[in-house]
């Protein structure tokens, strides 16, 4: 195959996660791919009255071109995601560490936040926690919140990794970047060896680059949930935790 080929058959890569998942990280990854461009453009929430305008900027996606978003699931996005020529990962985070992220960031860094004000009015870390993982009357519980992300997960034709996969050990980190690699390039040519293109990804990783990055810490909700937080947390989404692969059950602390 010559490289003009090669060329054209380079992937549109859609990067999809559920926010504070990761989202920094695996755009490091992709951006390590020699060529490959971030567009400016992300994509919010992907709500029905959205989609013609965002379908428009996804058409004129070309070879190397990188987007990022986090989008609900639809049929309609699903249909979107899963063309020829766009390769979708999704990237999902235990939702402990998902919430303990979330609440940081919005009263550290997210003034215009829907239920900002409420946030920081509380008096604790501990009644944030709570107030996320219950919800209010106009915003959604944890559980709900997730929700809307949940179809991707049975998704065919897109890959899904975790934030633990690339962060648990170098060992962990170097077979995932590869198995996305070798989704990405599945059906057409890497621009270099496969292990040399994975050398190039994980090099790129720099997580003092990151606006939102804070400790990106795994498990750290253990450091922050007392014994009424894990309660709530099992009452209103402990059975996420288990359809998405964090527990087997309910028996944990």
């Amino acid at each position: 195959m010559d490289a003009r080929r090669a060329h054209q058959l380079r992937p549109v890569i859609f990067l999809n996660t559920v926010p504070k998942s990761g989202t920094n990280l695996l755009n490091q990854l992709l951006l390590g791919i020699p060529g490959s461009i971030m567009n400016d453009y992300v994509f919010y929430e992907g709500l029905a009255k959205d989609l013609p305008m965002q379908a428009s900027v996804l058409g004129k996606a070309v070879p190397n071109d990188v987007y990022m978003g986090h989008v609900y699931y639809s049929p309609e996005w699903a249909k979107l995601l899963v063309r020829p020529g766009i390769k979708t990962i999704f990237m999902i985070r235990d939702l402990r560490d998902v919430l303990v992220s979330l609440t940081y960031y919005i009263v550290e860094k997210l003034p215009d936040y829907p239920i900002y004000e409420q946030l920081v009015a509380l008096p604790s870390q501990k009644e944030r926690y709570l107030l996320l993982i219950n919800g209010l009357d106009e915003y959604p519980n944890i559980k709900n919140w997730f929700g809307v992300f949940q179809g991707w997960l049975s998704q065919p034709g897109i890959f899904i990794t975790t934030y633990e996969e690339l962060m648990t050990s170098k060992a962990s980190r170097r077979r995932t970047i590869t198995a996305i690699a070798e989704f990405l390039w599945k059906d057409s040519v890497p621009p270099m060896p496969l292990a040399r293109l994975v050398r190039c990804m994980e090099a790129n990783i720099d997580s003092s680059n990151s606006f939102t990055f804070r400790k990106g810490v795994v498990g750290g909700w253990r450091n922050e949930f007392d014994d009424e937080v894990i309660a709530a947390f099992k009452r209103v989404a402990g059975d996420v935790l288990i359809r998405t692969g964090y527990e087997k059950d309910m028996d944990w602390s």
